[in-house]
């Protein structure tokens, strides 16, 4: 029993981790349904883009494949991939925001809790899971999360380029960038 104690006490910000991530996905998708398809633009592109491949590939927000979004392709492809495994569900379009959400709030503790110790880690990822702002953002089908999470992974190649002194690391938070780039254009 005691070495129980010890584990727990030494493992204490796993446990809490795990219980910040939860919440803050319990947060980000209840009742998710209630908003409908969230953004009508956003939903009326996916459902096209679920209609054919080269809908998907071009982005088209019409059946007939004649006009594309004034988005990136890379968020709305995750949402349409989303769509495909679940069927044409306003949650189905969400659900890869409230992840993203979820994922950033983890990046958030890594992030912090390398250069500030765990309790700050633990503190910042819990204020960013209940953050209204954050929390609307995730229960939406607009891309502004998972291009949060994308810089936040770049951010974290950055410091490990900055560590090691490794030149591969700054690629990749290019490639990163990059990714955010064609998640929301100049927002990245």
């Amino acid at each position: 029993m005691q070495q129980i104690i010890v584990k727990l006490k030494k493992n204490y910000h796993i446990l809490a981790l795990i219980f910040i991530l939860l919440l803050s996905f319990g947060f980000n998708f209840y009742a998710i349904t209630n908003n409908g398809t969230g953004n009508e633009y956003y939903a009326a592109c996916i459902k096209s883009m679920t209609q054919s491949f080269h809908n998907f590939f071009f982005v088209s927000f019409d059946p007939s494949g004649m006009v594309s979004v004034d988005k990136p392709p890379l968020g709305l492809w995750v949402q349409a991939i989303s769509v495909l495994i679940f069927g044409y569900h306003g949650w189905a379009m969400m659900l890869p925001q409230a992840l993203a959400g979820t994922a950033s709030c983890f990046m958030i503790y890594i992030l912090t809790a390398k250069h500030f110790g765990r309790p700050a880690g633990l503190i910042s990822s819990l204020i960013f899971a209940l953050t209204p702002a954050v929390v609307v953002a995730s229960r939406n089908n607009t891309m502004d999360m998972q291009l949060v999470f994308v810089l936040l992974v770049s951010a974290w190649f950055l410091f490990r380029s900055i560590d090691s002194g490794k030149w591969r690391y700054l690629f990749l938070t290019a490639v990163f960038v990059g990714l955010g780039f064609n998640i929301k254009m100049l927002q990245a």
